[in-house]
């Protein structure tokens, strides 16, 4: 196969990119690829490593060292820097989840597509009860923020809404819906 922009050399890179569960897919060749991407590869380097892959989210400037000296971010327990994590694709010890917390909040945006909360399937066998208690949690936001832009109709339509769902969870969770 040629490559899909030049039309000149053989496509050796497949881009797939997934918009809002559209995927597209182009072939490129090696120079095309590397032009236009922002992801670094070589085709002599070894499989990508999470390092590797994290550096790619971060713009070269953040790495370059800055003349002033930025407080570098140092995990308290076990002396482990936020930078040696972004080398390695590792930490040291478990309290580095919670010293780094901020920062990986940031590569979680970046990786997860904004998506910062886990929200993962729900086990079957929790029936729609837990379902019900997700939705009223969500309703339940909407309607601060309904409140806060002083929409009071939408806020009423809210907790109208929360309030329906409540006597469903009263009555069992078990919604034909």
């Amino acid at each position: 196969m040629i490559c899909e922009q030049c039309g000149e050399r053989p496509a050796t890179v497949i881009v797939k990119q997934n918009q809002q569960g559209h995927v597209t897919e182009k072939h490129l060749c090696h120079v095309c690829a590397a032009e236009n991407h922002s992801i670094n590869f070589s085709f002599d380097q070894d499989p990508m490593a999470i390092h590797n892959l994290l550096a790619n989210w971060f713009p070269k400037q953040q790495a370059a060292v800055s003349p002033i000296r930025k407080e570098v971010p140092t995990c308290p327990f076990c002396g482990f820097t936020f930078q040696k994590f972004l080398s390695l694709g590792k930490f040291g010890c478990a309290k580095c989840y919670s010293t780094f917390s901020p920062q990986l909040v940031e590569i979680l945006k970046r990786v997860q597509n904004g998506n910062t909360e886990h929200t993962g399937k729900i086990p079957a066998s929790y029936g729609t009860t837990l379902k019900i208690k997700k939705e009223i949690e969500e309703l339940r936001k909407q309607m601060q923020t309904a409140i806060q832009g002083e929409n009071f109709e939408e806020a009423a339509r809210l907790r109208d809404q929360v309030k329906v769902l409540n006597e469903k969870l009263e009555g069992g969770g078990d919604v034909g819906d």
